[in-house]
């Protein structure tokens, strides 16, 4: 890929990743990887090492839109690396019609993982990777905070087990004029919890 041309899709990539950099600056960085990586990339192996890249990013990206309570009725637990369920779970509960969005996100998602085990991949597929990755990443946040269905959490997975299951509960805590209510960030695997307005106070223990 010529300079000229490197410096354009570049461009293109850092203006579709604005949003995404506020979201989740983990998914950007993986993008800028990507994008680094097709620029130098000169064989097959270069080529498919940017679907697991994008892959990766896809499933971050997945995770960080998903809560436990987008789960469907008769749905008790879905798979972290399950990045199509996730997408799909998660705009399913937009009022309006996501049908093509999550079709849209599906194949791109797919496109990584042609690109990770094709071994005729080209340069060109893999920059179709990036940017169609990145365009439906940029429409599903769109389309969540309009639909105010995207909270801003400083926590989307359990940094104690991993696992997606965490629930926003009530919590009292005790103080000289009584109680007062407070939001506890609450894994409901292994118990571990955090408290932004106590300072961020976070442990392992026994919801109350």
């Amino acid at each position: 890929m010529s300079e000229d041309l490197a410096s354009v899709w570049k461009t293109v990539v850092n203006v579709l990743t604005k949003h995404l950099i506020e979201h989740n600056a983990t998914v950007a960085r993986q993008i800028d990887m990507a994008m680094d990586q097709l620029i130098t990339a000169g064989s097959t192996e270069e080529f498919q090492q940017i679907g697991i890249i994008m892959r990766d990013a896809w499933i971050e990206f997945s995770q960080s839109i998903f809560r436990k309570e987008f789960l469907p009725n008769g749905v008790n637990s879905i798979s972290s690396a399950d990045a199509k369920r996730l997408l799909q779970y998660s705009l399913d509960r937009v009022k309006s019609n996501t049908e093509y969005l999550i079709k849209m996100s599906k194949t791109a998602f797919d496109l990584c993982n042609k690109v990770e085990h094709d071994l005729n991949v080209t340069q060109e597929m893999a920059l179709e990777c990036i940017i169609s990755s990145v365009m439906c990443m940029g429409l599903v946040l769109k389309t969540l905070i309009n639909n105010d269905l995207l909270i801003s959490r400083p926590y989307y997975r359990c940094p104690n087990c991993g696992s997606l299951k965490l629930e926003t509960r009530e919590h009292w805590e005790p103080d000289i004029e009584g109680a007062f209510r407070v939001d506890k960030l609450t894994c409901t695997e292994c118990g571990w919890f955090y408290i932004e307005e106590m300072g961020g106070m976070s442990g392992v223990g026994e919801d109350t």
